[in-house]
């Protein structure tokens, strides 16, 4: 968050993890797959002056944070809640409704996906319902998403293969689902570069939504693009 391109970016992604999480058991995850990671930071929350320049960022300058959890159950949602109270207390998170452009921003998807392997034997890696995803508004605009579905972990797991053994044939399950996945994390992305005040992409349009229009495509990206 020192960074100096920290403003400049329309979206930051960020998992806060408990310190008290327990390592998965039984073997049936191997290195270092993301949702085994901890890390003792997110106990102590962020120092006043990280708090201020995230505030800044969503607030102000209109960034837009993406924020995945294990499931929507109170423990599975407890660090980010933690860190959303901390920084943004005085916004409510809401469900994001079903109909959002979040989910027709390229791609049309008739909502969110869902975490294809919830339980491993006696393991949960995905606690509770298939659900809504979970979001702050602020003037209107979505400016937090809490994917309670954590399609980011897909992705990510159709890269690590975190399964062995009896499981292993659960990393196919992943690599089948991870172009879906793909497909709602590229909707998220254009939907951060294309709100807020940030990115100057807020015109923009897929090009085979003009397919039948007499509206010319760009053939160049818009002037922020120059500062990169």
């Amino acid at each position: 968050m020192t960074d100096a391109a920290f403003f400049e970016s329309p979206i930051i992604f960020m998992e806060p993890i408990s310190s008290s999480a327990v390592n998965l058991q039984n073997g049936l995850l191997k290195g270092k797959a993301i949702w085994q990671t901890k890390g003792s930071r997110p106990s102590f929350g962020y120092t006043d002056r990280e708090t201020q320049r995230i505030r800044e960022y969503v607030v102000n300058r209109g960034g837009f944070i993406y924020m995945p959890t294990h499931g929507n159950t109170e423990a599975a949602m407890q660090p980010a809640l933690r860190v959303l109270r901390q920084i943004l207390p005085e916004y409510h998170l809401t469900t994001i409704p079903q109909d959002h452009e979040i989910y027709n921003t390229f791609f049309e998807l008739n909502g969110p996906l869902r975490f294809p392997v919830r339980k491993m034997g006696s393991t949960i890696l995905h606690h509770g319902p298939y659900g809504q995803l979970k979001g702050i508004f602020i003037d209107g605009r979505l400016a937090v998403l809490v994917d309670t579905e954590a399609m980011i972990h897909v992705m990510d797991g159709a890269v690590q293969k975190p399964f062995f053994g009896h499981y292993q044939d659960r990393n196919k399950i992943l690599d089948e689902f991870a172009p879906a996945a793909a497909r709602q994390l590229i909707n998220i992305v254009i939907y951060a570069v294309t709100h807020g005040s940030i990115s100057d992409y807020s015109n923009y349009i897929p090009e085979a939504a003009l397919a039948d229009s007499e509206t010319e495509v760009p053939q160049k990206a818009p002037k922020a693009a120059d500062q990169l």
